[in-house]
């Protein structure tokens, strides 16, 4: 059938077809979908297994409500990436054949840091403010505890600062939406003495980033909450605006999140989608109680389970059903397969880890001389350590491979340092980021820069002051004139686009820096930068650039692979980084209890095995669950035997394979 195709002019291609949209609904969708787009009632909680069609239901959903002209600055997608909410967008645009004009889509936090910037006055910033991450989080916390280094032996302040224990602690306790002493008193008795230390620092922080103009990433939905339950205007102007709010992943929301929704969806509709049996991010503070409870906290909720699988084969599906069914604390389906027969899962028990990633690694070279390719294959496990070996039994291969799991783009020393050049063009009250570009310059220590920041602060725009030659520092005066020299240049072309300016940066003396500290691979973290300026290019502004990296680096990783779309490489992840994605062959390594399921994992059992439901679910074709009988990885801990999560599964589940396998 032909899709009508128009410019977006505010209208709907739709209107006065709705004849043809009922067909296109009855052709493209099946029983359980249609009955999830069309549904009337006010609260609507969508079950959908692994491979069930979720994405395109949700997106036939909200172009359902365009097709009944329902005005898009009306409705609210929230997903769980940035990603996922520009791939439900041009779903959209192919399907109704036009991308309306105000939805309001994006993350919790994206949408977020747009309500409180519109609101800034509101919360004690002004709408340029910054955004923190973790690392920026820890910094600035080193900053604040040092006033305290009188009170804390040196052993516990290197606990707090280096470990991030502190920074875990104030973040876990505010996700939870509890106050420190009751999170300590609960969680970690061990500390209680110190809680008044806590929470002396915890105001000192937010104390300094009411000064900076900074968020960090938790406050983005605290603050928001705040906001919401503070403000009655405000509150009741956005419960009249959005009608409908739609939520995907709704089991990875924590408590915050999930009172966020009911806040703003108590005049409206509440549509929201998610799995259960996928809830695997607790120690993020997700919480799988709000999509457990939500039939219970909303009148009249339909419960909608969309269980139709059209991404595994059946045996790999009753693999999955047999173990999920063990769990408790569910909401209970069975998957059911669309394709037809194909492969048993396959189970091989090596005799140590080193003959565990030989195997895996002839099992790759086998599928790929049969035709498959790299990029169609992964090798996923519950923690990165456990990655080593197979590392280097595909080095030594000659397989190419990406990981997934580990070191963040945005946490590499060389892309931190690009940024905080930005961020203070964009917000000179950036303490954190005049910082960390200072201390690069010759003569400019930790002591001299906090000299040279007390006249900075003094003035309402430190980086004016800077520039205009107000700023005398007592020391590393020849640095300071070469970062002012190139904040001058930036300054002066703080109207280029992105890619400009971050040319501007590397052409400078900060090049020069890069070289020397990094004399090894220069190259690589040139080209690394390279990357984020191509990034950079697709943004309007600084502002957008840097807000859409902090809350959302996949984009990232995603210009990579649109810059080198014929690259092939093996995917190796950690199966928490590997939710969301599907392969045609998947191995999961490191099946012994201890690993999978972790040590620490064995306090909660049901989220482990949902973990390793997350796992095996990613497979289409070919399943490979691989146990070694011998196993000293993990801190030189011996481990043997294979996991509870292959020997509580019915033999019928799968195929043990011998050491001379033949696939």
């Amino acid at each position: 059938m032909e899709k009508k195709t128009l410019k977006d002019n505010g209208h709907n291609p739709l209107d006065n077809n709705t004849a043809l949209w009922q067909e296109r609904l009855q052709q493209e969708l099946n029983q359980e979908q249609r009955f999830f787009v069309t549904h009337k009632h006010p609260a609507i909680l969508g079950i959908a297994g692994p491979g069930s069609g979720k994405t395109r239901a949700l997106t036939y959903r909200l172009a359902n409500l365009l097709q009944e002209n329902v005005p898009p600055h009306t409705i609210m997608l929230v997903t769980f990436t940035n990603k996922a909410a520009e791939e439900m967008k041009r779903r959209v645009r192919e399907i109704a054949g036009y991308l309306p004009r105000g939805l309001w889509a994006g993350t919790f936090h994206s949408i977020g840091a747009r309500m409180l910037r519109r609101h800034a006055s509101l919360v004690e910033r002004s709408p340029n403010f910054s955004i923190m991450d973790e690392d920026d989080r820890g910094a600035m916390l080193k900053l604040v505890l040092a006033a305290y280094k009188n009170d804390l032996r040196e052993k516990d302040r290197n606990l707090f600062l280096k470990r991030g224990l502190l920074s875990k602690i104030m973040s876990s306790a505010r996700n939870s939406s509890l106050d420190l002493a009751t999170y300590v008193n609960s969680s970690m008795p061990d500390l209680s003495p110190y809680i008044s230390l806590f929470c002396s620092v915890e105001a000192a922080y937010e104390e300094k980033k009411r000064l900076a103009n900074a968020f960090d990433y938790d406050d983005l939905l605290i603050v928001w909450l705040k906001l919401l339950q503070e403000n009655m205007e405000v509150k009741q102007r956005y419960q009249e605006q959005f009608q409908h709010i739609l939520v995907d992943e709704f089991q990875d929301t924590n408590v915050i999140q999930d009172r966020i929704v009911q806040i703003l969806g108590a005049k409206g509709s509440t549509c929201l989608v998610g799995d259960d049996a996928q809830s695997i991010y607790s120690f993020r503070c997700a919480d799988i109680d709000n999509i457990l409870s939500f039939p219970n906290k909303k009148a009249d909720c339909t419960v909608v389970k969309l269980v139709q699988n059209y991404r595994s084969v059946p045996e790999i599906l009753e693999l999955a059903n047999c173990s999920i069914s063990r769990n408790n604390l569910q909401i209970p389906k069975q998957l059911s397969a669309i394709r037809p027969p194909g492969e048993k899962p396959r189970v091989y028990l090596p005799a140590d880890n080193y003959q565990e990633a030989a195997f895996i690694t002839r099992t790759i070279q086998e599928l790929y001389n049969d035709g498959m390719q790299l990029g169609e294959m992964a090798v996923l496990y519950r923690s990165s350590y456990l990655s080593q070996d197979m590392e280097l039994a595909l080095i030594n291969s000659n397989i190419p491979y990406l990981t997934f799991g580990g070191l963040k783009f945005l946490q590499r020393a060389h892309i931190k340092d690009i940024l905080a050049w930005l961020k203070i063009l964009e917000n000179p009250r950036d303490e954190l980021s005049w910082q960390r570009v200072a201390l690069l310059h010759e003569g400019i220590g930790a002591a001299t820069f906090q000299g040279i920041w007390q006249q900075l602060k003094a003035y309402p725009n430190p980086l004016e002051a800077a520039l205009g030659d107000n700023i005398k520092p007592k020391r590393g005066k020849q640095g300071w004139n070469t970062f002012t020299s190139i904040l001058s240049r930036l300054h002066e072309a703080e109207r280029e686009n992105v890619p400009r300016l971050i040319s501007i940066i590397m052409k400078s003396a900060y090049g020069q820096i890069l070289q020397q500290k990094y004399p090894d691979d220069f190259v690589e973290r040139s080209l690394g930068i390279e990357r984020l300026a191509a990034y950079g290019s697709r943004c309007a502004s600084v502002g957008e650039f840097l807000e859409s990296l902090l809350l959302e680096e996949t984009l990232i990783l995603d210009s990579m692979r649109e810059e080198n779309p014929d690259t092939d490489f093996l995917t190796l992840s950690t199966i928490h980084s590997a939710k969301g994605k599907e392969w045609k062959a998947v191995f999961i390594l490191g099946l012994s209890d201890g690993h999978f399921p972790s040590v620490m994992g064995l306090k909660n059992m049901e989220e482990e095995r949902r973990l390793f439901y997350v796992a095996v679910t990613r497979a289409k074709d070919y399943l490979f669950l691989t146990a070694a009988q011998e196993d000293y990885r993990g801190w030189n801990r011996y481990i043997s035997g294979p996991s509870t999560f292959l020997t509580e599964l019915p033999l019928h589940c799968y195929q043990v394979m011998e050491d001379d396998y033949d696939l």
